[in-house]
């Protein structure tokens, strides 16, 4: 491709990139406007909650119909969200599925507590989503396995990360997690092994920032192991 098409190429991926990061964002915004109306009512109904739930999604995913919840998951899928966020989504999603299609009454305090976790995935999504675009463009890249994760880091600026290899280094947990998510449990220990290789490299204060983190996938990897033998 000549020079002067590249250039052209770039602008408008990056005029792209603006405009889905000013629509997440209105998004964003305009979701937890009305989280918190639903919050200042004094009568909540279920339906009101379950279908702004729904409506975003529709949105974050810039789809056209409607879908059930199970449909969502499968949509979710194809995803880049990061594994405690994907959590606290599963678990939102798991208060709906069972009841999607039942009258249900819950408790105003039940429902407060549904729109806070509401409220977090909402930020979490959208901050993932549209903090740097063009890093987690190559992020996702790596985790789908296009691109050798340690391309990341010529990209990642100092001031943006104390240190890259703590990029790298969350990127593997990612592809660790997708790989138990498939069932694939040899290519999650190989990811595992190339993490703590990683890992080895910091020092004392960002190994300790991470320990929780890599202890924990550890742990989710010998369960999904044993679940799976």
């Amino acid at each position: 491709m000549p020079r002067g098409e590249e250039v052209r190429a770039s602008m408008e991926l990056l005029v792209k990139e603006r405009a889905r990061e000013k629509r997440l964002d209105l998004l964003r915004r305009d979701t937890v406007r009305k989280i918190d109306f639903l919050r200042h009512k004094i009568i909540i109904e279920y339906r009101e909650v379950y279908q702004l739930i729904r409506e975003f999604f529709k949105e974050f995913l810039e789809k056209r119909y409607e879908f059930t919840i199970g449909e969502l998951r499968t949509e979710l899928r194809s995803v880049y969200i990061p594994h405690h966020t994907r959590a606290s989504i599963k678990q939102l999603l798991d208060n709906f599925e069972a009841t999607e299609y039942a009258t249900v009454h819950y408790a105003r305090d039940d429902l407060i507590k549904l729109l806070d976790r509401f409220e977090e995935v909402v930020e979490q999504l959208v901050h993932t989503h549209t903090a740097k675009l063009s890093l987690w463009a190559k992020i996702i890249r790596a985790i789908r396995g296009d691109e050798d994760p340690s391309t990341i880091i010529s990209e990642v600026p100092v001031n943006e990360s104390n240190d890259a290899n703590k990029i790298m280094i969350l990127t593997l947990i990612e592809q660790c997690y997708i790989a138990m998510d498939k069932h694939n449990i040899k290519k999650a220990k190989s990811t595992y092994h190339k993490l703590l290789q990683a890992y080895e490299t910091l020092d004392d204060m960002h190994k300790e920032e991470l320990y929780a983190t890599v202890q924990q996938t550890y742990r989710d990897l010998l369960a999904r192991e044993k679940m799976l033998s």
